[in-house]
């Protein structure tokens, strides 16, 4: 809340906000009139309810900083620095592509390991070897740690290396296509050579294990969240942000297999100032801050990406179970009356207030912990889905790809083909049992002392007993009989 102050002549508003470092401050804005001071007073509340404790600028600020936009934009300086460009690219491209999450990484990203490095590079003199090699030193600097976390030690990894080329690529795209680049010119990041990126193989249960699972699991919240998340395969993002209207559980739709969840929002944490900086685009709503000192806001979002937005259909037994979960749910609101937030969500806290993502994965650690399963992220619980559906339609993987919302379909091959490799290996296994085992048990079949008859040939039995006794002596005495044979 902001507050009037008379100060002799002049009117201050004065209200708190956090500085970078997260500290809090104290802003005084000065004002001739009590009118004025009345009219900053409330835009002053208004504004860091939707955007957290940040300054709150003047109109005049905002008009200066449009017209500053516009001369960038308008900017067609040979000799302008990447830097320079960059300001250009977020401001154009950025926020009409990105979303909040999307664009507060990408800025992070820029400020963090490319200004720094290489932002005085003229963008005319970028080369596709110089771009190699700073790429290279790349894995000798520091990770920057994220904001409120604590030092890794590591420098930056591979998988950061290619998200940071992604940018400048795109940048650089953008600037042949606005002329700061000649437009005969190869884009030079699209040949740079980038630090191999191991492929890490995600840990992932068995069936098994995630039946015994969910069968220990005494959470309620935490038990419905991965049965949402095994039989719909669908983001704990998208899990946490269902509304109930959303979900179609009603007696004639469970009756006739057309129980069903509508995936169209998801939820997540986003920077206060990279939602002003976009307008709130892609925001359905934004949740009353917790915390006075906290510069980010929990909102509902459209979806990661046009596919995302689907309808995933639910077996019987997980509709019945949402059933019950939402009568409890109505009942807890009853009890608790006003001091409920009903904001309508499927997952919510005792209070009705939202649950963060990070809330579902340490329960789901716990779980881990407590009964000695391994170690796997909860996200693995999409992935598990995904291979078990693939197995159960034989491969169908587009009907799966429906149920995921993954954009392309090589994000559910890649999970299909690992599947292959494990029936492969069963697959020698099954040709071991079915046939040599049985080609083995052939060979024992047969007799092992009787001796196959020579043909006779015409000779006496005499002859033939003779030749059965040369047959069974060794070679030395062979030889013996042969040498005494071409003495005589």
């Amino acid at each position: 809340m902001a507050s009037i102050k008379k100060r002799k002549s002049t009117f201050s508003v004065i209200y708190w906000y956090l500085d970078n470092a997260g500290e809090r401050k104290q802003k005084w804005d000065t004002l001739e009139t009590k009118k004025e001071a009345k009219q900053r007073k409330a835009f002053v509340e208004y504004y860091q309810e939707k955007y957290g404790y940040v300054i709150v600028p003047l109109e005049e600020q905002f008009a200066r900083q449009i017209d500053e936009s516009k001369k960038e934009l308008d900017s067609t300086d040979e000799d302008i620095t990447l830097c320079d460009f960059l300001k250009i690219f977020v401001n154009l491209y950025g926020t009409s592509k990105w979303s909040p999450s999307t664009f507060s990484s990408k800025v992070g990203t820029i400020e963090n390991y490319i200004n720094p490095l290489i932002g005085d590079w003229k963008l005319n003199a970028i080369t596709t070897k110089k771009l190699s090699a700073y790429y290279n030193d790349l894995l000798s600097v520091p990770e920057v740690p994220r904001a409120n976390r604590k030092a890794t030690g590591r420098c930056v990894q591979p998988a950061n290396i290619k998200k940071i080329h992604d940018i400048i690529r795109c940048a650089l795209n953008q600037a042949i296509r606005w002329e700061y680049i000649d437009t005969n010119k190869r884009n030079p990041a699209s040949l740079a050579t980038l630090p191999k990126v191991p492929k890490v193989k995600r840990k992932v249960w068995s069936v098994d294990t995630f039946r015994e699972a969910i069968q220990q699991s005494d959470d309620d919240l935490l038990t419905i969240c991965m049965h949402l998340a095994f039989s719909c395969s669908i983001r704990i993002g998208e899990i946490t942000g269902l509304t109930w209207e959303d979900v179609i559980i009603d007696e004639q739709s469970i009756a006739t297999n057309n129980a069903r969840v509508i995936i169209n929002k998801e939820l997540s944490r986003v920077n206060a100032q990279a939602m002003q900086k976009l307008k709130e685009k892609d925001i359905i709503k934004i949740f009353p801050t917790q915390k006075p000192h906290c510069t980010t806001r929990l909102v509902l979002k459209t979806p990661k990406t046009e596919t995302s937005n689907r309808t995933v259909w639910l077996p019987k037994t997980v509709a019945e179970l949402l059933v019950q979960y939402q009568k409890d749910q109505k009942e807890l609101q009853e009890f608790l009356g006003d001091a409920y937030n009903n904001y309508n969500l499927v997952i919510a806290l005792e209070n009705g207030n939202p649950v963060e993502s990070r809330i579902v994965r340490d329960r789901f650690q716990k779980l881990c912990e407590q009964n000695g399963y391994e170690q796997v992220v909860f996200h693995s619980l999409r992935h598990l889905s995904t291979g078990y559906k693939l197995k159960m339609t034989n491969g169908d993987v587009k009907s799966v790809q429906g149920d995921t919302g993954h954009a392309e379909a090589e994000m559910v091959t890649d999970v299909y083909s690992e599947i292959i490799d494990e029936d492969r290996r069963y697959n020698a296994q099954k040709m071991d049992e079915q046939f040599y085992s049985t080609l083995n048990h052939d060979s024992e079949m047969q007799p092992q002392n009787e001796e196959v008859q020579p043909e006779n040939n015409g000779l006496s039995d005499s002859d033939m007993e003779l030749l059965q006794l040369l047959k069974s002596l060794t070679p030395e005495m062979k030889a013996m009989l042969l040498k005494q044979s071409a003495s005589k």
